[in-house]
Protein backbone atom coordinates (compact mmCIF):
# COMPACT_ATOMS: atom_id res chain seq x y z
CA UNK A 1 0.00 0.00 0.00
CA UNK A 2 1.86 3.08 -0.91
CA UNK A 3 2.06 6.56 0.51
CA UNK A 4 2.22 9.50 -1.62
CA UNK A 5 2.79 13.13 -0.95
CA UNK A 6 -0.17 15.19 -2.55
CA UNK A 7 2.30 16.19 -5.29
CA UNK A 8 3.21 12.53 -5.99
CA UNK A 9 -0.70 11.63 -6.00
CA UNK A 10 -1.41 14.26 -8.66
CA UNK A 11 1.69 12.94 -11.00
CA UNK A 12 0.10 9.30 -10.73
CA UNK A 13 -3.20 10.63 -11.66
CA UNK A 14 -1.71 12.67 -14.48
CA UNK A 15 0.12 9.25 -15.42
CA UNK A 16 -3.12 7.37 -15.47
CA UNK A 17 -4.80 10.37 -17.43
CA UNK A 18 -1.88 9.35 -19.59
CA UNK A 19 -3.12 5.94 -19.88
CA UNK A 20 -6.45 6.96 -21.01
CA UNK A 21 -8.70 8.14 -18.25
CA UNK A 22 -10.00 11.60 -17.77
CA UNK A 23 -9.94 13.87 -14.68
CA UNK A 24 -13.82 13.89 -14.34
CA UNK A 25 -14.03 10.38 -14.64
CA UNK A 26 -11.66 10.07 -12.11
CA UNK A 27 -13.38 12.43 -9.94
CA UNK A 28 -16.60 10.49 -10.38
CA UNK A 29 -14.83 7.22 -9.93
CA UNK A 30 -13.35 8.47 -6.25
CA UNK A 31 -16.83 9.85 -5.19
CA UNK A 32 -18.73 6.66 -6.14
CA UNK A 33 -16.14 4.65 -3.95
CA UNK A 34 -16.28 6.99 -1.00
CA UNK A 35 -19.95 6.63 -1.17
CA UNK A 36 -19.86 3.04 -1.07
CA UNK A 37 -17.66 2.64 1.25
CA UNK A 38 -19.73 4.91 3.81
CA UNK A 39 -22.82 2.80 2.92
CA UNK A 40 -20.88 -0.41 3.49
CA UNK A 41 -19.86 0.87 6.76
CA UNK A 42 -22.66 2.63 8.17
CA UNK A 43 -24.91 -0.46 7.03
CA UNK A 44 -27.00 1.82 5.13
CA UNK A 45 -30.17 0.36 2.61
CA UNK A 46 -33.06 1.69 1.23
CA UNK A 47 -35.22 0.46 4.40
CA UNK A 48 -32.49 2.13 6.66
CA UNK A 49 -31.80 5.85 5.12
CA UNK A 50 -29.71 8.35 7.11
CA UNK A 51 -29.66 12.41 7.27
CA UNK A 52 -26.06 12.78 5.40
CA UNK A 53 -24.80 16.19 5.52
CA UNK A 54 -22.08 16.92 2.83
CA UNK A 55 -19.90 19.83 3.90
CA UNK A 56 -18.03 20.93 0.32
CA UNK A 57 -15.04 23.21 -0.64
CA UNK A 58 -14.68 24.92 -3.83
CA UNK A 59 -12.09 22.61 -5.13
CA UNK A 60 -11.76 19.11 -6.62
CA UNK A 61 -12.52 17.84 -2.70
CA UNK A 62 -15.59 19.47 -2.84
CA UNK A 63 -15.88 17.94 -6.42
CA UNK A 64 -16.22 14.42 -4.62
CA UNK A 65 -18.70 15.64 -2.08
CA UNK A 66 -20.83 16.66 -4.82
CA UNK A 67 -20.33 12.86 -6.18
CA UNK A 68 -20.82 11.73 -2.87
CA UNK A 69 -24.47 13.58 -2.18
CA UNK A 70 -25.95 12.22 -5.66
CA UNK A 71 -24.77 8.85 -4.92
CA UNK A 72 -25.90 8.93 -1.08
CA UNK A 73 -29.26 10.67 -2.66
CA UNK A 74 -29.21 7.76 -5.02
CA UNK A 75 -29.14 5.20 -1.99
CA UNK A 76 -32.37 6.67 -0.46
CA UNK A 77 -30.55 8.99 2.02
CA UNK A 78 -31.84 12.06 2.85
CA UNK A 79 -28.92 14.14 1.39
CA UNK A 80 -28.02 18.05 2.26
CA UNK A 81 -25.09 19.84 0.62
CA UNK A 82 -23.07 22.63 2.78
CA UNK A 83 -20.96 24.80 0.57
CA UNK A 84 -18.42 25.76 3.15
CA UNK A 85 -16.69 28.37 0.59
CA UNK A 86 -19.05 29.21 -1.70
CA UNK A 87 -20.11 27.52 -5.07
CA UNK A 88 -16.89 25.79 -6.26
CA UNK A 89 -14.51 27.43 -8.97
CA UNK A 90 -12.96 23.90 -10.53
CA UNK A 91 -14.33 23.37 -13.26
CA UNK A 92 -14.99 19.83 -12.39
CA UNK A 93 -16.21 20.21 -9.36
CA UNK A 94 -18.62 22.62 -11.25
CA UNK A 95 -20.10 20.15 -13.29
CA UNK A 96 -20.40 17.36 -10.52
CA UNK A 97 -22.44 20.00 -8.24
CA UNK A 98 -24.94 20.88 -11.03
CA UNK A 99 -25.45 16.87 -11.45
CA UNK A 100 -25.41 17.05 -7.45
CA UNK A 101 -28.48 19.77 -7.67
CA UNK A 102 -30.83 18.11 -10.67
CA UNK A 103 -31.26 15.23 -8.03
CA UNK A 104 -32.84 17.50 -6.02
CA UNK A 105 -30.80 17.54 -2.84
CA UNK A 106 -30.78 20.22 -0.61
CA UNK A 107 -28.42 23.09 -1.49
CA UNK A 108 -27.29 24.98 1.81
CA UNK A 109 -24.79 28.03 2.35
CA UNK A 110 -22.39 28.49 4.61
CA UNK A 111 -22.29 32.31 5.42
CA UNK A 112 -20.53 32.47 8.64
CA UNK A 113 -24.26 32.24 10.34
CA UNK A 114 -23.95 28.88 12.14
CA UNK A 115 -27.16 29.22 13.77
CA UNK A 116 -29.46 29.07 10.58
CA UNK A 117 -27.02 25.42 9.90
CA UNK A 118 -26.72 24.23 13.29
CA UNK A 119 -30.20 22.44 12.79
CA UNK A 120 -29.02 20.19 9.99
CA UNK A 121 -25.96 19.80 11.72
CA UNK A 122 -27.80 18.39 14.82
CA UNK A 123 -29.98 16.17 13.04
CA UNK A 124 -27.58 14.58 10.85
CA UNK A 125 -26.52 10.93 11.33
CA UNK A 126 -23.51 11.19 8.68
CA UNK A 127 -21.38 14.34 8.41
CA UNK A 128 -18.84 14.39 5.46
CA UNK A 129 -16.18 16.25 5.23
CA UNK A 130 -15.22 17.67 1.66
CA UNK A 131 -13.52 20.86 2.19
CA UNK A 132 -10.04 20.61 1.44
CA UNK A 133 -8.08 17.85 0.28
CA UNK A 134 -4.14 16.72 -0.29
CA UNK A 135 -3.14 20.84 -0.79
CA UNK A 136 -3.95 22.36 1.87
CA UNK A 137 -1.67 23.92 4.32
CA UNK A 138 -1.77 26.42 6.96
CA UNK A 139 -4.53 26.79 9.22
CA UNK A 140 -8.61 27.00 8.79
CA UNK A 141 -9.60 30.78 8.55
CA UNK A 142 -11.51 31.29 11.90
CA UNK A 143 -14.58 31.23 9.83
CA UNK A 144 -14.25 27.74 8.77
CA UNK A 145 -12.57 27.03 12.33
CA UNK A 146 -16.22 27.83 13.99
CA UNK A 147 -17.78 25.33 11.76
CA UNK A 148 -15.53 22.96 12.17
CA UNK A 149 -15.46 23.10 15.96
CA UNK A 150 -19.84 23.06 15.67
CA UNK A 151 -19.32 19.53 13.42
CA UNK A 152 -16.53 18.62 16.30
CA UNK A 153 -19.20 18.65 18.76
CA UNK A 154 -22.26 16.76 16.65
CA UNK A 155 -23.14 13.70 17.55
CA UNK A 156 -22.92 12.52 13.79
CA UNK A 157 -20.53 10.08 12.87
CA UNK A 158 -17.91 12.12 10.42
CA UNK A 159 -16.35 10.84 7.29
CA UNK A 160 -13.02 12.53 5.67
CA UNK A 161 -12.94 12.66 2.27
CA UNK A 162 -8.80 12.19 1.99
CA UNK A 163 -7.41 14.22 4.11
CA UNK A 164 -9.19 16.00 7.23
CA UNK A 165 -9.70 19.32 6.35
CA UNK A 166 -7.26 21.72 8.54
CA UNK A 167 -4.68 18.99 8.47
CA UNK A 168 -1.60 19.16 6.03
CA UNK A 169 -1.38 15.95 4.20
CA UNK A 170 2.20 15.82 4.08
CA UNK A 171 4.14 16.88 7.16
CA UNK A 172 0.84 15.68 9.27
CA UNK A 173 1.39 18.61 10.74
CA UNK A 174 -1.65 20.46 12.08
CA UNK A 175 -2.24 24.16 12.93
CA UNK A 176 -5.38 25.22 14.91
CA UNK A 177 -8.78 23.74 14.58
CA UNK A 178 -9.39 20.70 12.31
CA UNK A 179 -12.48 18.55 11.20
CA UNK A 180 -11.75 15.66 12.73
CA UNK A 181 -12.97 12.35 11.44
CA UNK A 182 -14.54 8.90 13.00
CA UNK A 183 -13.62 7.39 9.28
CA UNK A 184 -11.19 8.91 6.32
CA UNK A 185 -11.25 7.58 3.42
CA UNK A 186 -7.70 7.53 1.57
CA UNK A 187 -8.28 8.03 -2.32
CA UNK A 188 -6.12 5.70 -3.97
CA UNK A 189 -3.28 5.56 -1.72
CA UNK A 190 -2.46 6.64 1.73
CA UNK A 191 -0.91 9.76 2.31
CA UNK A 192 1.43 10.72 4.95
CA UNK A 193 -1.36 12.24 7.78
CA UNK A 194 -2.69 8.99 7.90
CA UNK A 195 0.16 6.86 8.98
CA UNK A 196 2.36 9.25 10.97
CA UNK A 197 1.61 9.09 14.78
CA UNK A 198 -0.04 10.78 16.80
CA UNK A 199 -1.18 13.18 14.46
CA UNK A 200 -3.21 10.43 12.38
CA UNK A 201 -5.36 10.25 14.93
CA UNK A 202 -7.56 13.10 13.41
CA UNK A 203 -8.21 10.16 10.90
CA UNK A 204 -9.55 7.71 13.12
CA UNK A 205 -10.14 4.58 11.33
CA UNK A 206 -8.50 4.91 7.22
CA UNK A 207 -9.54 2.82 4.74
CA UNK A 208 -8.31 3.12 1.04
CA UNK A 209 -10.50 3.82 -1.93
CA UNK A 210 -9.79 1.96 -5.24
CA UNK A 211 -10.98 4.76 -8.36
CA UNK A 212 -9.29 2.74 -11.40
CA UNK A 213 -5.72 3.94 -10.99
CA UNK A 214 -3.35 0.80 -11.54
CA UNK A 215 -0.24 -0.32 -10.41
CA UNK A 216 2.08 1.09 -13.37
CA UNK A 217 0.81 4.57 -12.33
CA UNK A 218 2.33 4.86 -8.95
CA UNK A 219 5.43 2.92 -10.91
CA UNK A 220 5.84 5.69 -13.14
CA UNK A 221 6.35 8.17 -10.72
CA UNK A 222 10.19 7.91 -10.85
CA UNK A 223 11.08 9.03 -7.57
CA UNK A 224 11.78 7.82 -3.92
CA UNK A 225 8.45 6.74 -2.81
CA UNK A 226 7.10 5.34 1.16
CA UNK A 227 4.55 2.14 1.63
CA UNK A 228 3.18 0.16 4.20
CA UNK A 229 1.80 -3.44 4.87
CA UNK A 230 -0.71 -5.48 6.43
CA UNK A 231 -1.20 -8.57 7.94
CA UNK A 232 -1.98 -10.32 4.49
CA UNK A 233 1.16 -8.76 2.73
CA UNK A 234 3.67 -9.91 5.73
CA UNK A 235 1.48 -13.32 5.69
CA UNK A 236 2.56 -14.08 2.11
CA UNK A 237 6.49 -12.76 2.60
CA UNK A 238 7.28 -15.06 5.55
CA UNK A 239 9.40 -18.06 4.97
CA UNK A 240 7.00 -21.40 4.99
CA UNK A 241 7.38 -24.38 7.06
CA UNK A 242 7.79 -27.50 5.14
CA UNK A 243 6.61 -30.59 5.91
CA UNK A 244 9.51 -32.58 5.55
CA UNK A 245 12.32 -30.32 6.71
CA UNK A 246 14.88 -30.62 10.12
CA UNK A 247 16.61 -27.88 11.98
CA UNK A 248 19.08 -26.82 9.59
CA UNK A 249 16.44 -26.18 7.24
CA UNK A 250 15.86 -22.82 8.71
CA UNK A 251 19.12 -21.06 9.19
CA UNK A 252 21.61 -21.02 12.03
CA UNK A 253 21.51 -17.77 13.94
CA UNK A 254 25.17 -16.54 15.95
CA UNK A 255 24.13 -13.91 18.41
CA UNK A 256 26.86 -12.08 19.67
CA UNK A 257 25.19 -10.21 22.65
CA UNK A 258 25.41 -9.62 26.47
CA UNK A 259 27.78 -8.64 29.22
CA UNK A 260 28.06 -8.45 32.82
CA UNK A 261 25.57 -5.49 33.28
CA UNK A 262 23.11 -6.68 30.27
CA UNK A 263 22.15 -10.11 30.49
CA UNK A 264 19.16 -9.21 29.72
CA UNK A 265 19.71 -7.82 26.43
CA UNK A 266 21.15 -11.22 25.32
CA UNK A 267 18.02 -13.90 26.54
CA UNK A 268 15.87 -11.36 24.96
CA UNK A 269 17.66 -11.02 22.01
CA UNK A 270 18.19 -15.33 22.10
CA UNK A 271 14.42 -15.68 22.77
CA UNK A 272 13.06 -13.61 19.65
CA UNK A 273 15.73 -15.91 17.32
CA UNK A 274 14.07 -19.04 18.43
CA UNK A 275 10.57 -17.91 18.71
CA UNK A 276 10.73 -16.37 15.08
CA UNK A 277 11.90 -19.41 13.85
CA UNK A 278 15.81 -20.27 12.80
CA UNK A 279 16.56 -23.91 13.39
CA UNK A 280 19.48 -23.31 15.68
CA UNK A 281 20.60 -20.27 17.95
CA UNK A 282 23.80 -19.87 18.95
CA UNK A 283 24.59 -17.07 21.74
CA UNK A 284 28.15 -16.50 22.37
CA UNK A 285 29.11 -13.95 25.36
CA UNK A 286 31.38 -13.56 27.37
CA UNK A 287 32.65 -16.40 30.47
CA UNK A 288 31.89 -14.25 33.05
CA UNK A 289 28.33 -13.63 31.80
CA UNK A 290 27.79 -17.51 31.90
CA UNK A 291 26.44 -17.65 35.56
CA UNK A 292 23.21 -15.25 34.78
CA UNK A 293 22.75 -16.43 31.30
CA UNK A 294 22.94 -19.83 31.10
CA UNK A 295 19.79 -20.13 33.49
CA UNK A 296 17.35 -18.19 31.49
CA UNK A 297 17.55 -20.62 28.41
CA UNK A 298 17.22 -24.04 27.43
CA UNK A 299 16.99 -24.06 23.24
CA UNK A 300 20.03 -21.92 22.62
CA UNK A 301 23.50 -23.08 21.79
CA UNK A 302 26.28 -21.31 24.16
CA UNK A 303 29.52 -19.77 23.74
CA UNK A 304 31.43 -18.50 26.05
CA UNK A 305 34.20 -16.38 25.14
CA UNK A 306 37.11 -14.35 26.89
CA UNK A 307 36.00 -11.49 29.50
CA UNK A 308 37.69 -8.37 30.29
CA UNK A 309 37.48 -6.75 33.55
CA UNK A 310 34.58 -4.76 32.69
CA UNK A 311 32.58 -8.09 32.06
CA UNK A 312 32.18 -7.68 27.94
CA UNK A 313 34.05 -9.46 25.46
CA UNK A 314 38.26 -9.04 25.40
CA UNK A 315 39.15 -8.70 22.20
CA UNK A 316 41.07 -12.02 22.19
CA UNK A 317 37.34 -13.52 21.77
CA UNK A 318 36.69 -12.60 18.34
CA UNK A 319 39.05 -15.52 17.08
CA UNK A 320 36.34 -17.52 18.43
CA UNK A 321 33.55 -15.30 17.10
CA UNK A 322 34.79 -15.65 13.34
CA UNK A 323 35.15 -19.38 13.87
CA UNK A 324 31.21 -19.67 14.73
CA UNK A 325 30.37 -17.00 12.04
CA UNK A 326 31.73 -19.33 9.27
CA UNK A 327 28.87 -21.93 10.13
CA UNK A 328 26.36 -19.01 10.27
CA UNK A 329 23.51 -17.89 8.14
CA UNK A 330 23.00 -14.72 9.62
CA UNK A 331 24.65 -12.99 12.81
CA UNK A 332 23.66 -10.58 14.93
CA UNK A 333 26.29 -8.02 17.25
CA UNK A 334 25.47 -5.74 19.81
CA UNK A 335 22.58 -6.25 21.92
CA UNK A 336 23.59 -5.95 25.35
CA UNK A 337 27.47 -5.75 24.42
CA UNK A 338 29.02 -2.72 26.47
CA UNK A 339 30.88 0.00 25.17
CA UNK A 340 34.69 0.03 25.10
CA UNK A 341 38.10 -0.42 23.12
CA UNK A 342 37.75 -4.21 23.31
CA UNK A 343 34.37 -4.11 22.11
CA UNK A 344 34.82 -1.80 19.57
CA UNK A 345 37.54 -3.84 17.75
CA UNK A 346 35.25 -6.73 17.81
CA UNK A 347 32.58 -4.74 15.80
CA UNK A 348 35.10 -3.18 13.27
CA UNK A 349 37.06 -6.21 12.80
CA UNK A 350 33.46 -8.35 12.47
CA UNK A 351 32.27 -5.97 9.40
CA UNK A 352 35.58 -6.12 7.55
CA UNK A 353 35.84 -9.88 8.07
CA UNK A 354 32.56 -11.57 9.06
CA UNK A 355 31.18 -12.99 5.33
CA UNK A 356 27.26 -13.80 6.51
CA UNK A 357 24.64 -11.08 6.80
CA UNK A 358 25.05 -8.82 9.93
CA UNK A 359 22.31 -7.05 11.91
CA UNK A 360 24.30 -4.62 14.45
CA UNK A 361 22.10 -2.83 17.33
CA UNK A 362 22.84 -0.87 20.44
CA UNK A 363 26.58 -1.21 21.61
CA UNK A 364 27.76 -2.39 18.06
CA UNK A 365 26.05 1.18 16.21
CA UNK A 366 27.99 3.19 19.14
CA UNK A 367 30.77 1.33 17.79
CA UNK A 368 30.67 2.24 14.59
CA UNK A 369 29.83 5.72 15.07
CA UNK A 370 33.67 5.80 16.28
CA UNK A 371 34.70 4.96 12.82
CA UNK A 372 31.44 4.99 10.12
CA UNK A 373 34.18 4.60 6.86
CA UNK A 374 34.59 0.82 8.36
CA UNK A 375 31.33 0.36 6.64
CA UNK A 376 33.19 0.46 2.95
CA UNK A 377 34.72 -2.58 4.09
CA UNK A 378 32.14 -4.42 4.92
CA UNK A 379 32.14 -8.34 3.54
CA UNK A 380 28.58 -8.94 3.63
CA UNK A 381 25.08 -6.79 3.93
CA UNK A 382 24.57 -5.42 6.95
CA UNK A 383 21.27 -4.21 8.70
CA UNK A 384 21.58 -1.52 11.21
CA UNK A 385 18.90 -1.08 14.09
CA UNK A 386 19.28 2.41 15.49
CA UNK A 387 17.24 4.49 17.78
CA UNK A 388 16.89 8.29 16.89
CA UNK A 389 19.82 8.90 19.68
CA UNK A 390 22.38 6.21 18.18
CA UNK A 391 21.02 7.53 15.25
CA UNK A 392 22.15 10.95 16.33
CA UNK A 393 25.66 9.57 17.12
CA UNK A 394 25.79 7.63 13.24
CA UNK A 395 24.69 10.64 11.33
CA UNK A 396 25.72 13.70 13.16
CA UNK A 397 21.92 15.52 13.38
CA UNK A 398 20.43 16.18 16.90
CA UNK A 399 17.66 13.83 18.12
CA UNK A 400 14.96 16.71 17.51
CA UNK A 401 16.56 16.64 13.91
CA UNK A 402 15.81 12.99 13.12
CA UNK A 403 12.70 12.55 14.74
CA UNK A 404 11.01 15.48 12.82
CA UNK A 405 12.22 13.69 9.86
CA UNK A 406 12.95 9.98 10.16
CA UNK A 407 12.44 9.17 6.89
CA UNK A 408 14.66 11.21 4.98
CA UNK A 409 17.38 10.87 7.60
CA UNK A 410 17.20 6.84 7.30
CA UNK A 411 17.06 7.03 3.58
CA UNK A 412 19.93 9.33 2.84
CA UNK A 413 22.46 7.24 5.56
CA UNK A 414 21.17 3.95 3.73
CA UNK A 415 21.85 5.34 0.58
CA UNK A 416 25.95 6.86 1.34
CA UNK A 417 26.24 3.93 3.25
CA UNK A 418 25.12 0.99 1.74
CA UNK A 419 23.12 -0.78 4.74
CA UNK A 420 19.77 -1.64 5.34
CA UNK A 421 18.44 1.23 8.44
CA UNK A 422 15.94 0.09 10.58
CA UNK A 423 15.16 3.86 12.36
CA UNK A 424 12.78 3.06 15.42
CA UNK A 425 10.23 5.33 16.52
CA UNK A 426 6.35 5.63 16.66
CA UNK A 427 6.65 4.97 13.34
CA UNK A 428 9.97 2.74 12.63
CA UNK A 429 10.98 3.69 8.74
CA UNK A 430 13.25 0.98 7.28
CA UNK A 431 15.48 1.87 4.26
CA UNK A 432 17.62 -0.33 1.75
CA UNK A 433 20.59 1.26 -0.21
CA UNK A 434 18.96 -1.17 -2.86
CA UNK A 435 15.37 0.32 -3.47
CA UNK A 436 13.96 3.51 -4.09
CA UNK A 437 10.82 2.22 -2.00
CA UNK A 438 10.97 3.33 2.08
CA UNK A 439 8.99 1.45 4.34
CA UNK A 440 7.19 3.01 7.39
CA UNK A 441 5.23 0.96 9.84
CA UNK A 442 1.71 1.40 11.65
CA UNK A 443 2.28 -1.46 14.19
CA UNK A 444 3.47 -0.77 17.79
CA UNK A 445 2.74 1.53 20.57
CA UNK A 446 4.05 3.50 23.54
CA UNK A 447 4.57 -0.12 25.73
CA UNK A 448 7.67 -0.60 23.36
CA UNK A 449 9.14 2.57 24.98
CA UNK A 450 11.02 0.20 27.08
CA UNK A 451 14.58 -1.09 27.45
CA UNK A 452 15.16 -4.20 26.59
CA UNK A 453 12.31 -3.99 23.29
CA UNK A 454 14.62 -3.00 20.60
CA UNK A 455 16.81 -6.61 21.32
CA UNK A 456 13.57 -8.23 20.75
CA UNK A 457 13.68 -6.99 17.39
CA UNK A 458 16.84 -7.61 16.56
CA UNK A 459 16.37 -10.97 17.35
CA UNK A 460 13.61 -11.62 15.39
CA UNK A 461 15.14 -10.18 12.41
CA UNK A 462 18.47 -12.18 12.50
CA UNK A 463 16.11 -15.29 12.68
CA UNK A 464 14.48 -14.19 9.55
CA UNK A 465 17.59 -13.59 7.95
CA UNK A 466 18.87 -16.72 8.93
CA UNK A 467 16.15 -18.34 7.40
CA UNK A 468 16.83 -17.10 4.08
CA UNK A 469 15.09 -13.65 3.89
CA UNK A 470 16.42 -10.57 2.42
CA UNK A 471 17.96 -8.24 4.52
CA UNK A 472 15.25 -5.54 3.68
CA UNK A 473 12.52 -7.75 3.73
CA UNK A 474 13.11 -9.51 6.62
CA UNK A 475 13.62 -6.21 8.79
CA UNK A 476 10.09 -4.76 7.48
CA UNK A 477 8.47 -8.30 8.58
CA UNK A 478 10.12 -8.37 12.11
CA UNK A 479 9.37 -5.19 12.27
CA UNK A 480 6.00 -5.54 11.40
CA UNK A 481 5.72 -8.64 13.71
CA UNK A 482 6.93 -6.56 16.79
CA UNK A 483 4.78 -4.49 16.61
CA UNK A 484 1.47 -6.16 16.19
CA UNK A 485 2.48 -8.35 19.04
CA UNK A 486 2.87 -5.33 21.26
CA UNK A 487 -0.72 -4.43 20.33
CA UNK A 488 -2.13 -7.69 21.03
CA UNK A 489 -0.33 -7.73 24.46
CA UNK A 490 -1.49 -3.75 24.98
CA UNK A 491 -4.99 -4.76 24.45
CA UNK A 492 -5.37 -7.95 26.66
CA UNK A 493 -3.07 -5.90 29.76
CA UNK A 494 -1.67 -2.28 29.63
CA UNK A 495 0.78 -0.29 27.66
CA UNK A 496 2.03 0.95 30.73
CA UNK A 497 2.64 -2.63 32.38
CA UNK A 498 3.68 -4.76 29.62
CA UNK A 499 7.18 -6.01 29.30
CA UNK A 500 9.35 -7.27 26.42
CA UNK A 501 9.06 -10.57 28.06
CA UNK A 502 5.29 -10.22 27.38
CA UNK A 503 5.95 -9.63 23.69
CA UNK A 504 8.35 -12.23 23.60
CA UNK A 505 5.99 -14.98 24.93
CA UNK A 506 3.10 -13.38 22.96
CA UNK A 507 4.33 -14.42 19.73
CA UNK A 508 3.79 -18.35 19.27
CA UNK A 509 0.20 -17.14 19.64
CA UNK A 510 0.58 -13.84 17.12
CA UNK A 511 2.50 -16.96 14.31
CA UNK A 512 -0.14 -19.09 14.86
CA UNK A 513 -2.10 -16.61 12.49
CA UNK A 514 0.26 -16.02 10.01
CA UNK A 515 0.45 -20.08 9.41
Amino acid sequence: MHILTSNQMYRAECNAVERGISFPQLMENAGTACAKLIKKHFCITKENPMNVLIISGKGKNGGDGFVIARKMWEYGCNVTVMLACGEPKDKISQDMFSLAESTGVDILTYNNNLTLLKEHIDKADIIVDAVFGTGFSGSLNQSLSALAKAVNGAKAKTVAIDVPSGANCDTAGIEGEIFKADMTIAISAYKPIHIIKPRNSCCGRTVVADIGMTESDFKRLDCVTCFTLDSSDIKKMLPKRSPVSNKGTYGRALLVCGSMKMTGAATLAAGGALRTGAGLVTLAFPQSAYPAIAPKLTETLFLPLESNFEGTFAFSAFSGILEAAKNSTAVLMGCGLGFNKDTARIIHSAVKEIKSPMIIDADGINALSTNIDILKEAQAPIILTPHPGEMSRLCGKSIPEIIANPIATAYEFSQNHGVTVVLKGANTVVCSPESNEIYVNRTGNAGLARGGSGDLLAGMTVSLVAQGMKPFDAAVCAVYLHGLAADAVAAKTSMRGMLPSDVLNFLPELFSKFE
